[in-house]
């Protein structure tokens, strides 16, 4: 598999939030997993789920109370 890097901007606060939180290593795997999630939710909901998610409308809790009524 021909792999590419992706890099996003974050604020010195939001790095040290990661550092204190999510535990050395994770945070690639972690990315790549909600990159990958979102990635399905648009094939299947279209872009309005990119709408959702930049306004605050849809966020990674709301899915998992979702799957948890399931």
């Amino acid at each position: 598999m021909d792999k590419r890097r992706l890099s996003i901007e974050i604020t010195s606060e939001e790095q040290i939030r990661m550092h204190n939180l999510i535990p050395w290593g994770v945070v690639s795997r972690i990315m790549r997993v909600l990159f990958i999630q979102t990635l399905n939710l648009v094939e299947s909901h279209g872009e309005i789920v990119l709408g959702a998610i930049l306004s605050g409308k849809l966020s990674a809790l709301d899915l998992l109370r979702k799957e948890d009524d399931k």
